[in-house]
């Protein structure tokens, strides 16, 4: 029989980069490759939009790619895309890896990822307090937006994506966010 040994939230965030992302689902270590060049751009393209918001209004701050830890005992460490939180939001000033989830968490769609496992990241980030969570699919030029308590609503490149109560008055047409150009 053999056995897989547990990391935990300090272990892994004393772990020397080994060009791989790494998160932990309860204790689990799941390395997976750099995400590719498209993704990237996709995931710059949310990140400028949020920062440039958060910046004109003063209001919340916006991150990437950094660990939240969302269950102890077995430790669970996810690490978002990109991420926006409110102001006063206990992880402005968090050292490590916040024990609590952003207010809204933007994940960019890998080529690997299947309709059921978005889903389930998706309702994960909602599980452990996230407001929302925006999902970019750079193939169909779509962002699916999951709230608790509602279903998912899949906005196409014409749409416009607005902040709702979360981001008062943060609106941006679909498309600017996977291209500079249309």
């Amino acid at each position: 029989m053999t056995t897989t040994k547990l990391i935990t939230a300090d272990e892994l965030l004393m772990m020397p980069d080994n060009g791989l992302r790494q998160e932990l689902v309860r204790g689990v270590l799941i390395e997976m490759p750099p995400p590719g060049k498209r993704h990237g751009l996709v995931s710059s393209g949310f990140n400028a939009a949020l920062y440039n918001y958060a910046a004109a209004n003063d209001y919340g701050w916006v991150g990437d790619n950094h660990g939240y830890r969302l269950e102890s005992n077995p430790d669970t460490v996810r690490a978002p895309d990109v991420v926006w939180y409110a102001p006063g939001h206990p992880a402005e000033q968090t050292d490590g890896y916040p024990e609590r989830a952003p207010n809204l968490v933007v994940e960019i769609k890998s080529p690997s990822d299947t309709p059921r496992g978005v889903a389930e990241r998706a309702q994960m980030w909602l599980d452990f307090r996230a407001q929302e969570v925006w999902y970019g699919d750079p193939e169909t030029t779509t962002v699916t937006r999951y709230r608790p308590g509602q279903d998912p609503e899949t906005l196409g490149e014409d749409d416009t994506l607005d902040g709702g109560d979360l981001l008062p008055g943060f609106n941006i047409p679909v498309w600017q966010l996977f291209r500079r150009h249309r």
